[in-house]
């Protein structure tokens, strides 16, 4: 067999595959829907915060010096 049909075969086999395997995914995916508003999670009495934490990942700090003469003009 030529060498550049074995090569072709390799490369589109697997792709024609994979494009069936995500097709099949994708129509079994009918409840994911873009909601405007987070109403579905949050429960129907409300929202209570029960603490009420920081947690910094990182710190970034800035300095600079601030001038103590009068400005001279």
């Amino acid at each position: 067999m030529d060498p550049t049909i074995r090569i072709a075969l390799i490369i589109l086999i697997p792709l024609i595959i994979s494009l069936v395997v995500c097709l099949i995914f994708r129509s079994q995916m009918k409840t994911a829907r873009i909601a405007r508003t987070a109403d579905n999670y949050i429960p129907m009495d409300g929202f209570n915060l029960k603490v009420q934490i920081d947690t910094f990942l990182y710190r970034t700090t800035s300095s600079r010096r601030i001038n103590t003469q009068p400005n001279k003009r």
